[in-house]
């Protein structure tokens, strides 16, 4: 009997779910989006379309706007909170993984701008745990329980250019390779001795070659428009995003900036849409924040708010940069364990660091 409920519970994870959101049904879909491809878009709110200073490679590739032969580097976190309301009272479990990490280097050559770099771009990291009742007897008690743990993630390297064509129109493109191992461990484990235990262990692995082509439209004095187009793979649905920024924001002067993403998947749109800005209070010290509204384009899953902000710090030819998010969504069903769940949250905050430096 515990041998066929692990085998059907097996069978369950690997239906097409598509599911694009957090928690568990990110782990069991097609993973979580990152808060930003480097510390910088991080800081603004995942900000793609157009130029804020980032890793444009992993973004709009038309922004490769190199100066300078440069080299960035972006590691963090990610803390989740699992919350789930099943009436009798509040279940939370926090678990932690690998956040925003990329590397990319740039360079001029004649009128092209050229970047090479690689960067995780989805996540899956999950922990699950439950503890069954019987319910054989006068009172129900616990019998046992049963955790799934998920680990691994996307990640892209990656090769593009970007040139200007007449009306100072950018254009650019980028091709590379999605790799990546997502590892799913189950485990049960019943109080009575006489029942054994149950495991189980399986993976899925992305190795898929990707590309990305964008457009940036100048429209005035330190504005334009910026659209890029993001291909799909096995484990990453394909995305279009396109925004406007006024102010020269890759240069931490002022602005501000709107944003709007989708994601393209097999039955359903997953969408965002992104408010952005930045300061420059001091000579050399730049504040920037972003606020995003997002929807994982699941039926159970109500609209999810974000909060990103961040800042760096200007020594010359190194600029040093730090990024946090809260992220918080929330859905009526479709957790690991309690079957009578009313409400599951899922709290993600994220915090990074990175540099960039003038070779």
């Amino acid at each position: 009997m515990k041998n066929f409920m692990l085998s059907c519970f097996t069978a369950l994870l690997f239906l097409p779910l598509t599911a694009l959101g957090y928690g568990y049904p990110a782990a069991l879909g097609l993973g979580s989006p990152m808060p930003g491809v480097d510390v910088v878009s991080q800081g603004f709110g995942g900000v793609m379309s157009v130029n804020v200073g980032g890793m444009n490679l992993f973004g709009n590739p038309a922004e490769l706007s190199i100066y300078n032969p440069s080299f960035s580097a972006s590691i963090g976190s990610l803390v989740l909170k699992q919350t789930v309301d099943d009436g009798l009272g509040k279940h939370s479990l926090t678990y932690a993984g690998l956040g925003t990490s990329s590397l990319q280097t740039g360079f001029s050559a004649g009128s092209a701008n050229l970047a090479l770099g690689i960067a995780k771009i989805r996540d899956y990291t999950y922990k699950g745990e439950y503890f069954f009742l019987d319910t054989t007897g006068v009172e129900p008690i616990i019998a046992g329980f049963e955790n799934l743990i998920v680990s691994g993630g996307v990640w892209e390297a990656a090769t593009g250019v970007a040139t200007v064509i007449p009306g100072e129109i950018s254009i650019g493109a980028s091709a590379g390779y999605r790799m990546g191992d997502i590892n799913y461990e189950y485990y049960r484990h019943h109080f009575n001795e006489s029942i054994p235990d149950s495991s189980d262990e399986w993976s899925r692995e992305e190795g898929e070659f990707s590309w990305r082509v964008g457009t940036s439209i100048p429209l005035g004095e330190n504005t334009s428009f910026g659209a890029v187009y993001a291909s799909d793979t096995d484990n990453c649905p394909s995305s279009f995003a396109a925004g406007v920024h006024v102010g020269n924001i890759a240069a931490y002067f002022p602005g501000f900036g709107l944003e709007a993403r989708i994601w393209d998947m097999e039955e359903d749109k997953a969408w965002s849409a992104n408010v952005f800005g930045g300061i420059h209070p001091y000579h050399n010290f730049y504040f920037r924040g972003g606020a995003t509204l997002s929807s994982s384009g699941g039926t159970d899953s109500n609209a999810t708010l974000g909060i990103f902000m961040g800042a760096t710090v200007d020594l010359g030819r190194t600029d040093l940069s730090a990024a946090f998010n809260y992220i918080g969504e929330s859905r009526n069903e479709n957790v690991f364990g309690f079957p009578q769940a009313e409400i599951i949250d899922d709290i993600i905050t994220a915090f990074s660091i990175g540099a960039t430096i003038e070779l």
